[in-house]
């Protein structure tokens, strides 16, 4: 019973750093899905933090779950949020610019349509590393939260 209070508290902070994450995501995604991986990072840290300090008790491995939990849970939130920043932020640009870009980059032709897929297909790529992101900094700053204060003691 008490280890399932534990992972609600972590869950709990999972839902709330999810939906911070999510707010903050899409607005620093307007700028761009780099800067998404970045605040991902910082999302991530403050859920592993919160959800191993709403733990009580257990080593760093059950910091680490606790993190894994909260990030698990504040993740897909976040990656929503932060893809429909980079979504609106896109649809803000000519895709016959960037099509006509691509072109002389590449040195074939590339209509719209298809830099609109290929722009889709970075949106979607930024988000699994934004997720990746997330979970690893949750999962480290849980462990991290706990060793620290199993040393304090």
């Amino acid at each position: 019973m008490e280890q399932r209070e534990e992972r609600n508290g972590a869950v709990r902070v999972g839902l709330r750093w999810g939906v911070v994450g999510g707010v903050v995501g899409f607005f620093a995604s307007l700028l761009g899905s780099l800067v998404g991986i970045v605040i991902a990072g910082f999302v991530g840290v403050s859920c592993g933090r919160r959800a191993a300090e709403a733990d009580e008790g257990g080593s760093a491995g059950a910091g680490a779950l606790a993190g894994l939990i909260g990030g698990a849970v504040a993740m897909p939130v976040f990656v929503v949020g932060a893809s429909a920043g980079a979504l609106v932020a896109g649809r803000s640009v000519e895709m016959s610019q960037i099509a006509s870009m691509l072109s002389e980059m590449l040195g074939t032709s590339i209509s719209a349509g298809e830099a609109w897929r290929f722009f889709i297909l970075a949106v979607v790529f930024g988000a699994v590393l934004q997720a990746a992101v997330l979970i690893l900094a949750s999962v480290a700053a849980g462990a991290w939260v706990t060793r620290n204060r199993k040393q304090e003691e």
